[in-house]
């Protein structure tokens, strides 16, 4: 098996993961002192419950385990990818276009190396155009993007806040 971590873990939990009936959304392997930690995203249309998050959990670890592609010291964490999502693939940022993301850069554009603001399209060799709320319009390329994030955005709504009655007194 030769690759990245995320590469040997993809190539082994992926069949799993969907034998579950679940979708592999991402993974990440984060170093950080004597252990590291190993995010594994899952993901239905409908969304994902705690209880299936936890039954990927109880399918991959001894399977992690059997391999041993990371070592004997790390934390295992399955989740849904959440509303502020990271974006591994070019496959799942298009679904996002017309939505705000924040990127971290590899290397810098225009001086930031980080981004926020509108993803207004993708090409079709991955060079994102994102209209940030600093700079203005940007084409990044996606292979320079070390990490993209979703930005929730939350509908207003347009509920009164109720005002506090006062008498006045004569």
């Amino acid at each position: 098996m030769a690759g990245t971590i995320e590469d040997r873990v993809t190539e082994l939990v992926k069949p799993l993961i969907e034998s579950l009936g679940l979708q592999l959304w991402g993974i990440r392997y984060r170093q950080g002192g004597s252990r590291g930690t190993l995010e594994i995203y899952v993901e239905t249309p409908e969304g994902v419950s705690a209880d299936q998050c936890g039954e990927a959990l109880t399918v991959l670890s001894p399977a992690l385990d059997a391999a041993d592609i990371i070592g004997p010291a790390y934390i295992l964490e399955v989740s849904s990818p959440g509303l502020d999502r990271i974006l591994f693939t070019l496959d799942e940022a298009k679904q996002y276009i017309g939505s705000v993301i924040k990127a971290e850069l590899r290397m810098p554009v225009q001086s930031r190396h980080k981004v926020r603001g509108k993803l207004l399209e993708i090409s079709e060799d991955g060079l994102l155009k994102i209209e940030d709320e600093i700079s203005g319009v940007l084409d990044i390329a996606f292979a320079n993007v070390s990490l993209a994030r979703l930005v929730p955005s939350f509908k207003d709504n347009h509920k009164k806040i109720p005002r506090a009655h006062h008498k006045k007194r004569s």
